[in-house]
């Protein structure tokens, strides 16, 4: 990162934009828009590498998105009660791959607080 600085720097001076805030980047809608985290909307999530990069981005925002509504917020935690964990589907490489990251996450007590055992809200499916 500190490499780039000298093209950041030349690239905000040609085009006028701030050093303290990137005013010119523009994000794509996907990125923007709320998730509402049902079980119908978390297993139509498309997680294959094989889409544009800003799609995945998206959907992966969506799939974590959905993880902590299911763990923390009422309407997630009530969802998972009545209906199970939300399915994730995706590439298997993906799903293994971000698996591993959620077991990180649990074994780091990130998940749920230190000395209450950890239930997930998600099921990966490859």
């Amino acid at each position: 990162m500190k490499k780039a600085m000298p093209l950041v720097k030349e690239n905000r001076r040609d085009t006028g934009d701030a050093y303290s805030f990137n005013w010119s980047i523009r994000i794509t809608p996907d990125l923007q828009m709320p998730f509402e985290p049902s079980h119908e909307n978390m297993a139509n999530l498309k997680l294959y590498p094989d889409q544009p990069v800003e799609v995945l981005a998206a959907d992966l925002r969506r799939a974590f998105s959905g993880i902590v509504a299911g763990n923390v917020k009422e309407v997630g935690i009530r969802a998972i009660e009545e209906f199970g964990p939300y399915k994730i589907h995706g590439d298997s490489e993906m799903m293994r791959r971000m698996d591993d990251l959620l077991q990180g996450f649990v074994a780091q007590h990130r998940m749920k607080l230190p000395g209450t055992a950890y239930i997930p809200c998600y099921e990966i499916c490859a």
